[in-house]
């Protein structure tokens, strides 16, 4: 007989394309859908039942450091790391002289320093080596869920952050999230924000070709990069055997469109803790498809 603290139904896993902070106020196409699309995941998290117990997201802009040596990964586990009003504005882009105001952003969430403590515990048990760190929420989540989640209808789920490991292992990765899998079990609801394809030197090649002729040319074929690897990413998390699924993500990256679409791999790397989490999931693109040259906006739920 199941624990009586055990949920009946475990939560899906989220892969979320998280974009940068103008999706918070530009007004192109492509950023106003981004923000419907997150909004509607976000409008579908706060209507799941039963209510999950806290959110354990991964970014890609949370990285193990270096330092620390593989198998290891950082958290807000612990009441003196959890920091309800606090975030990272960690922009790759610096914004001060175009929009000055994104510096004075807030966002208040709920931290669980109870249940970041069992997760400490949760992962040592695994065989993992996990460092509490003081750190804020960084941009890959406050800025999507200030869209998802926003005043009228906000965020009442503990959030907790969580690291990827440090390097290019994609393997270790995909192990990491196998490791979270048990704890939706309990009622934790697993994101990965990241994107499916990130690339500014490929939108940078287009600014640089120098003339109109050249630019057009190589927007059609960055395009197609772009177009290519979704699909690729597509086909493969929609293996609903976990073994499978995880032999079809790692062959990525033997492809000439990885590492076109990330020369490095941390936005891509969520994708694959979401996918270890997801065990024998059935796999849904979410929204309209976004797609531009070297960016894909996909979104995907493992449930």
């Amino acid at each position: 007989m199941p624990h009586s603290d055990t949920p009946a139904q475990r939560p899906p896993v989220y892969y979320i394309g998280h974009a940068g902070v103008p999706l918070l106020f530009g007004e192109d196409e492509t950023i106003v859908i981004a923000r419907e699309n997150l909004r509607a995941i976000g409008d579908e998290i706060l209507g799941l039942e039963p209510r999950p117990k806290a959110i354990i997201a991964f970014s890609g802009h949370f990285e193990a450091g270096e330092i620390h040596g593989p198998n290891t990964i950082e958290g807000q586990f612990g009441s003196w790391a959890c920091l309800a009003d606090s975030f990272q504005h960690d922009f790759v882009g610096d914004f001060h002289d175009t929009y000055p105001h994104v510096y004075k952003y807030e966002w208040d969430h709920q931290d669980a320093p109870e249940l970041g403590n069992k997760i400490w515990r949760h992962l040592k048990a695994n065989g993992l080596k996990a460092k509490r760190v003081e750190r804020g929420v960084d941009h890959g989540v406050w800025v999507p869920f200030k869209v998802m989640f926003p005043p009228e209808r906000p965020l009442d789920i503990p959030l907790i952050q969580v690291s990827t490991f440090h390097g290019y292992d994609l393997e270790s990765q995909i192990r990491l999230g196998e490791v979270f899998e048990s704890l939706r079990e309990e009622g934790y609801l697993i994101l990965g924000s990241g994107m499916v394809v990130h690339s500014f030197p490929s939108i940078e090649e287009i600014h640089q070709a120098p003339t109109e002729e050249e630019r057009i040319l190589a927007r059609k074929k960055i395009l197609k990069e772009t177009r290519d690897f979704d699909t690729f990413v597509r086909e493969a998390v929609a293996q609903h055997d976990p073994a499978a699924r995880k032999t079809a993500l790692l062959a990525l990256e033997s492809r000439y469109e990885f590492k076109r679409s990330h020369p490095t791999v941390e936005h891509f790397t969520p994708l694959l803790v979401a996918a270890g989490a997801a065990g024998e999931a059935k796999v849904e693109p979410l929204g309209v498809d976004i797609i531009s040259p070297g960016m894909s906006f996909l979104n995907v739920r493992f449930s």
